[in-house]
Order: C-alpha cells, then sequence, then structure tokens
C-alpha cells in the first residue's frame, strides 16, 4: 500500500549493516581524536561511553611517560600522520623515531620521572597503532550497546498485514463498506467486491426493513407483509460486520505502523549519526528524512466513530487508514548533530530513549483502539451483528396474523428463499473463505522481539469473534432459506394453483450445508470477561448487546411474547 515501507523479512541483518556503518565511521573519528590527542599530550579522550570504560584485557601504551614523549616531541610520528591526512589506508606501523629532520634531539642527558639521568634515546617503541586497535575495539563495542538497545521487528512480515487488511477490505465491500472521507489513501474496495450481497439484503429487508412480524407467521406471508417486514435484522447485521471489518482493518494498519515506525527510525537515526560523524562542519542541518512520530495513528482510531446498528448496508463511510498513516499530518523529527564524538554518541542515545517512546506511545493506541472496538462490539445485541436467530421459529408459524383477506404468492416466496440462499453462498465464498488471509498475518502481529504486545492476541480475538459473527449470519440465511421454502409448500399445499407454481418454480439451491446447524447459533462473547477495576462494561456485564440502542423490543417481540 505505500511505496516506502520497509518489508525486510530479515530486518536484523539491515539493522546490524547500519549499525557497522556507524561503527566505521566511529572509529575513523575517535582514531583521529585520539590519535591528535596523545601526540598533543591530552589525556582526557574518552575510552566508552556507553560501555564500560577501559574493559579488562584492552592493551594499552604508556605513552605519557616522559621517554615516549620524545616521539613526539622530537620524532615523527607516523600514525598521527595518518590520522591527520584522511587516514587512507590502515592504520600504518611506527618506527618510533625520536630525531627527525628539522627536530633535533638535545645533546645531553636528562632526568626521567625518578631523577634518574638518562641519555635521549635514539628511538623508542610506538604503541600508536596498538592504541588504534584499541579504539576499533571500543567503537565495536559501542556499537553493539546500540544494538541491543534499539527495537528490532526482525522478521515481521509487512506485506501479509497489508494483505490481512486488503482481505478485511474486501470483506467489508462485499457487506457494503465504503471509504470515508477522512480516510488517508485511496482504498478500493468497490473494485475488489462485488454488489451481490449488499443487493440481495436490500431485497429481503423490503422496503423498510423494520416490522418483525414476518418471523412468527410463516403461513400468513401476505405478499406486502414479505415485502415490507422481511427481514429487519439483515441490513444492521450487514452495515456493522462491514464497520468491524473496517475498524479491524485501521488495527492492522496500526500494528504495521508500529512496526514501519521502528524500522525506519532505528536506521534513520543510525544513518544520520553516521553521516555526521563524516561530516567536516561543526553541526550537520541537512538531515531531513523518515524518522516521524505516526501521532496520526490514534487519531485514526478514534476518528472512525461509532458503529451505528440502525443504518442500512452500506450506508455509512468508514474512515480507513493504512500502515503509516500517511496523512494525518506526522510530526517530523529533524536532528542537529554537534561535530565532536561525544555530542554525536550522546544524541544517539538521546534519540534511541524518544524512540522507544514515541513506539510505546503507538503501543498504547494501539490497545485503546482494540478496547474501544471490543466495548462498541459487545454492547450490540446479536440480532444486529449476526442475525435475528431464526432457530427460534418453525415453518408453520403460530398464523397469529392470518385473518380474512391474507393470501400468498408462492412464487415470490419462493424468490425470497432463494435470495437467502444466495446470500448465504456469498457469506461462505468470499467473504469468510478470505479471513484465511487475515489469519496468515497472525505471526507479525507481535512487538519488536517478535512476541505478542497487549494488544496483538485481543486483535487475533476479536478476528475469531468477527469469524463467529460471519458463521452465524450465514448459518442464518442458509436456515430462513429453508423455513421460507418450507412454508411456501406449506402454503402451497392449500391451494392447487399456488402447488402448480412450486413445483414449477426453477429451484437451483440444494440443502443447507451440513455445518449450518453447527454454525447457526449465537457467537459466543464471553472471552473478553477478565476482572480489571475500572473496565469497560463487557468485563462485568455477561449479557452482551446490553448498550445497543437500535435493539428495540426484537427479543420479546420475535418469540411471540
Amino acid at each position: 500500500m505505500g511505496d516506502d515501507i520497509i518489508y525486510d523479512t530479515s530486518f536484523y541483518d539491515t539493522l546490524e549493516g547500519a549499525v557497522g556503518d556507524f561503527r566505521k565511521a566511529l572509529t575513523k573519528r575517535w582514531q583521529e581524536r585520539v590519535a591528535l590527542d596523545i601526540g598533543s599530550f591530552k589525556y582526557d579522550f574518552p575510552t566508552g561511553f556507553h560501555r564500560h570504560r577501559a574493559p579488562y584485557g584492552e592493551n594499552s601504551w604508556d605513552y605519557w611517560s616522559e621517554v615516549n614523549k620524545t616521539h613526539f616531541i622530537y620524532g615523527e610520528c607516523e600514525v598521527v600522520a595518518w590520522a591527520e591526512g584522511g587516514q587512507e589506508g590502515d592504520v600504518p606501523e611506527c618506527a618510533g623515531e625520536t630525531n627527525s629532520p628539522g627536530k633535533p634531539l638535545p645533546p645531553m642527558t636528562w632526568h626521567d620521572d625518578y631523577g634518574n639521568d638518562i641519555a635521549y634515546p635514539d628511538g623508542i617503541y610506538c604503541g600508536m597503532p596498538s592504541m588504534m586497535r584499541n579504539v576499533e575495539y571500543w567503537a565495536h563495542g559501542e556499537g553493539s550497546a546500540i544494538l541491543n538497545e534499539l527495537p528490532k521487528f526482525d522478521a515481521h512480515d509487512q506485506r501479509k498485514i497489508e494483505a490481512a487488511q486488503e482481505a478485511l477490505l474486501t470483506i467489508g465491500g462485499h457487506l457494503g463498506l465504503v471509504s470515508g472521507g477522512q480516510s488517508d489513501m485511496e482504498f478500493d474496495i468497490q473494485a475488489a467486491s462485488n454488489a451481490d450481497l449488499t443487493e440481495d439484503a436490500a431485497f429481503l429487508a423490503g422496503k423498510d426493513g423494520m416490522d418483525p412480524v414476518w418471523y412468527q407467521h410463516w403461513t400468513g406471508l401476505a405478499a406486502d407483509a414479505a415485502k415490507d417486514g422481511f427481514f429487519t435484522s439483515v441490513n444492521p447485521t450487514l452495515a456493522n460486520q462491514a464497520g468491524i471489518a473496517g475498524r479491524i482493518s485501521n488495527l492492522y494498519a496500526a500494528r504495521g505502523t508500529i512496526i514501519q515506525q521502528g524500522r525506519a527510525g532505528d536506521l534513520d537515526l543510525l544513518n544520520k549519526a553516521t553521516k555526521a560523524l563524516d561530516e567536516t562542519q561543526t553541526i550537520t542541518h541537512d538531515l531531513d528524512g523518515v524518522w516521524q512520530t505516526f501521532s496520526g495513528v490514534g487519531t485514526a482510531l478514534a476518528i472512525t466513530g461509532p458503529i451505528a446498528p440502525w443504518l442500512a448496508a452500506g450506508g455509512a463511510g468508514l474512515s480507513l487508514i493504512g500502515i503509516a498513516g500517511s496523512n494525518f499530518a506526522p510530526e517530523t523529527k529533524t536532528v542537529e548533530y554537534a561535530h565532536t564524538v561525544e555530542e554525536v554518541v550522546e544524541k544517539v542515545w538521546d534519540l534511541i530513549e524518544d524512540h522507544k517512546g514515541d513506539l510505546l506511545g503507538l503501543e498504547n493506541d494501539y490497545n485503546l483502539g482494540v478496547h474501544e472496538l471490543r466495548d462498541t462490539v459487545f454492547g450490540i445485541d446479536s440480532f444486529n451483528l449476526e442475525m435475528y436467530d431464526i432457530t427460534e421459529n418453525s415453518g408453520d408459524g403460530n398464523g397469529t396474523r392470518l385473518g380474512t383477506g391474507y393470501s400468498a404468492d408462492v412464487d415470490e416466496i419462493l424468490k425470497v428463499a432463494d435470495r437467502c440462499f444466495e446470500a448465504a453462498s456469498t457469506y461462505e465464498d468470499p467473504v469468510i473463505d478470505k479471513l484465511g488471509e487475515v489469519r496468515a498475518a497472525d505471526g507479525s502481529l507481535a512487538d519488536e522481539s517478535g512476541e505478542e504486545g497487549r494488544a496483538d492476541p485481543k486483535v487475533k480475538g476479536l478476528v475469531d469473534e468477527f469469524h463467529g459473527f460471519l458463521k452465524t449470519a450465514c448459518a442464518r440465511l442458509y436456515t430462513a432459506g429453508e423455513q421460507v421454502r418450507g412454508a411456501a409448500e406449506a402454503y402451497a399445499e392449500t391451494d392447487e394453483e399456488q402447488m402448480a407454481l412450486f413445483e414449477s418454480f426453477n429451484w437451483d439451491e440444494g440443502e443447507a450445508p451440513g455445518h449450518t446447524q453447527n454454525w447457526v447459533q449465537d457467537t459466543d462473547r464471553s472471552g473478553w470477561e477478565v476482572p480489571i477495576p475500572g473496565a469497560p462494561s463487557y468485563v462485568t456485564d455477561t449479557s452482551p448487546g446490553g448498550d445497543d440502542p437500535g435493539d428495540q423490543d426484537y427479543a420479546t417481540e420475535l418469540e411471540g411474547e
């Protein structure tokens, strides 16, 4: 979905390479610093920043002794010249001369540190190459400390997360999902699906879809009652399921954004620090880059708004986000690195802490987004999430609305049954089958360590619950189709003309699949009840749907009470 998304599934190798480049630049600058400071008799150069100073086992050289000082005072150190001259090639060996042209030794003896008279040496052992190797060791240790501290996000597969999003949006498209005006990128939802299911829903709902009488009175299916009252729960079910699909897609985008932020932030701060170490100016300013705080993710999860059970299928657009939430005006962090080695490394560590804080904030937004969606879904009645429980009715009904003057057109009734089967078939393929592509991303729903974060198992739980809603709706459509067909047949048996219509109807559907009875019951929504003080209503509410403003009196009216 995004041209700048890092799709690397072995990102640790990339991160190691960036740290390796940083080590090289740090080594070069540090060797220059140490060589020039020793040559100028300065003794306060750093031997470490965040690693331990002068680790055990390092070889040092007593460059501070009076004898060895003669090398720098009266001779020429090849290592210092190499450091000052751009460090071309490897660190050179040095002869340790103490009598270079233009700097002759005094013709006398002198006192060493202990007060003994000694002659000026003709040359000394130069330990500068060894000191440069020490710097290499120090720089390697600093790089290892940084690598150990950085978020890794190694094997996360962003393509699978994007594929999961696309699958969810395709599912949503079949259910009537529309991309809202505040969406931060273009989503080709309509092209990915067709209107078969929403057209079936419009047909089954009738012109107003708000008269539940038909459910009780199968044998009283007057033509107008069938048209005006059929399947009151169909439209809100599709609308809510479409909304859930879009909102879960946003949660996958949030996880993908955290992965992108982690990876891009790591590389950006290392690349800029490496460049700063190579700069010859005191301050570098051209450091604009990809490191951003994607604060828009929390905004995107919040602006979707509540699910409205009373909406018709496809009746409202949903604000959708892609990985990185690109159009939510993320804050770009422009960093200035001072040129000294100490200041550059200190800045790197400051940025690492900032970066970790940014990621923690995104993880919190992600977790809150899951809970807000879960709380909303838990408050919606099953009637508005997975259709009315058709198993509460019989094919015969109770006939309390039959009265005189009621008639039924079997041919029209069978069209209703046929639509039920058609809609149920679309639910199975491609809607429910698409969830396999969503679950393929399960392994990438993880934090920087590759383990599930706080929100990731909850997202997977939402997908499982959503799967249940889809299966239940599918099974109830199959069951409704069979019951409507049975009602039409029962009515036809009372009328020879209607029986002829029944027998001549081009019914191309078979029996409902064997799994219908396994799928038809309410989806279990008890798994989220965790006793946490101050938690949302679903923690203590054992009756899902209690907060549904659209459930009205369905629970009693449809039972014939």
